[in-house]
């Protein structure tokens, strides 16, 4: 039955739904190359387990294992596990990508080539693909070229090719090489001649091919070839291999919400010092795993990879000792950076320190006093057994705050600021009052109040004679106090806090006596 309201009273409400923010203080993102096979990796992607990190095409472990894979896996090893991880991909420079076009377009031409039937006579020619290199073991002198079909075949595909900087379209370039008179002048027993052939296109970096001719004693030439087919060389350059700056895939990055702290996996360390250097321009933070401490720099003394001017990066000695070789570090440990980020950011910003965290699937450092205050010294991270526990010792950036620190300050800026954002949005208006002045007070104040409860502010306390210390203040001003100018440009200032920080106790000295009474 109708109640006739709408003939004497309309009601029209809107929801005044708030900003949702998805800042996030808790998770990590891995930046490094791309996966060395088929990937199906987005520039920037999230995954919410090992699984999905296999599906994009990452190598998580044994050999030929990607750097980016190896470090999720570490990662998402830690206890609890991370409930996501971003991954972003370093993607080649657009010369590096025409060049590992231009490698895959001649390796199959130099495949097809020396497998067809007739192509070859007089030698037996060997091709490694990963090293670039071809190798010819004759049969008897040579006394001409029978066969440019390789040559004649790249030329139609529109590469450029030269030897030794002579370029070369077919048989008549090719007979007229010095290098050739050279070959042609072999005998048994003779030294290999090793000469380079390049391959470029309009577009591509340049990219190198090895040549190796040799002509060994008949009786060893089976031996020969064996060992020559069996040699991976590097290859004589590796243009197809150049990536972008950090500072690309990090700008990148940024474009996708979610992440806080970037840990790098397979990337130059030479490069540290410029992702520091750019972090610090972000409200995000940077951690890197130290394995050039303890004389590891030129002068020969204590030297990190990155300079102590920086608050927003981090460095965790990775090796077991301080004399291991590279080679015997433990796969993971080059990655004990995701191990500890993983982890720490567990933890809700404000309730943690990033000391005394117990981690999984990397092994500790042996280290002695003198070492863990070098390290300590020079505001470095670093991992060691205490008692029967494994646990991350120091808990700081570079630049000597507590790394905690800058994460709760980070934290609480952006809630504080959501707060007020929210305010403006969810009313028709804040009126330039004491009354209005006040509501962004509460906002502060609600702000500080929840950064206490979490543990980041400490909490009201007392002095000696019952005097309260609270955990923080705030002061606003009054509206009859701005001139006519400040109100009528309605921008509202002089509203400042204080906040005592909880901190965190990581030493404890204690001291007492045994009697026999008290």
């Amino acid at each position: 039955m109708s109640k006739n309201y709408d003939q004497i009273a309309t009601v029209d409400i809107d929801i005044a739904t708030p900003i949702v923010d998805d800042t996030s203080f808790d998770n990590l993102l891995i930046m490094g190359p791309a996966p060395k096979g088929e990937s199906q990796a987005p520039d920037v992607g999230v995954y919410s387990s090992i699984a999905e990190v296999e599906d994009a095409g990452f190598v998580t472990s044994g050999d030929g294992a990607d750097p980016v894979g190896v470090a999720a896996r570490v990662a998402f090893s830690q206890s609890p596990s991370p409930t996501q991880v971003y991954i972003a991909v370093q993607k080649l420079t657009e010369d590096a990508a025409g060049a590992a076009k231009t490698i895959k377009e001649v390796n199959e031409i130099v495949k097809d080539t020396i497998s067809a039937a007739g192509n070859v006579t007089g030698c037996t020619i060997s091709f490694s693909e990963s090293a670039r290199r071809l190798y010819i073991v004759l049969e008897g002198p040579i006394s001409g070229v029978n066969n440019t079909e390789l040559v004649e075949k790249l030329t139609a595909q529109g590469f450029a090719v030269s030897v030794d900087g002579s370029v070369i379209t077919g048989l008549e370039d090719l007979s007229k090489l010095p290098i050739f008179a050279e070959i042609a002048a072999m005998q048994k027993g003779s030294e290999d001649i090793n000469l380079v052939v390049t391959v470029e296109r309009e577009g591509a970096s340049p990219v190198s091919y090895g040549v190796t001719v040799s002509y060994p004693d008949t009786k060893k030439r089976a031996a020969a070839v064996e060992s020559s087919t069996a040699v991976e060389d590097t290859p004589i350059d590796t243009p197809d291999t150049v990536l972008e700056a950090p500072a690309t895939t990090i700008a990148r990055a940024l474009e996708t919400s979610g992440w806080y702290v970037l840990c790098t996996a397979g990337v130059d360390p030479a490069l540290y010092e410029d992702i520091a250097a750019y972090i610090e321009t972000q409200e995000k933070m940077f951690c890197y795993t130290e394995m050039a401490f303890f004389g590891a720099g030129e002068d020969g003394g204590n030297k990190p990879s990155v300079g102590n001017v920086y608050f927003r990066t981090m460095g965790i000695y990775g090796r077991e000792n301080t004399k291991q070789a590279d080679e015997d570090v433990p796969e993971a440990n080059w990655y004990m950076n995701a191990a500890w980020v993983a982890k720490w950011l567990n933890y809700e910003s404000g309730s943690e320190t990033a000391a005394f965290k117990v981690l999984a699937s990397v092994y500790p450092s042996s280290l002695n006093s003198t070492e863990t205050k070098a390290l300590a010294d020079a505001s470095l991270n670093y991992f060691i057994t205490v008692g029967n526990k494994n646990i991350s010792m120091n808990g700081k950036v570079v630049g000597d705050e507590w790394a905690d620190v800058i994460r709760f300050r980070d934290w609480l800026k952006n809630d504080m600021q959501v707060r007020v954002v929210n305010l403006f949005v969810t009313r028709p208006k804040v009126p330039y009052t004491d009354s209005g002045i006040g509501l962004v007070q509460n906002q502060m104040l609600a702000s500080l109040k929840a950064g206490q409860d979490v543990g980041g502010i400490a909490e009201e306390e007392f002095d000696e004679d019952g005097n309260s210390i609270p955990g923080y203040t705030t002061s606003v001003p009054l509206a009859a106090s701005l001139s006519a100018s400040e109100r009528a440009s309605r921008r509202l200032t002089k509203c400042t806090f204080k906040a005592r920080l909880a901190g965190a106790i990581h030493f404890a000295e204690l001291t007492g006596s045994l009697t026999y009474e008290l």
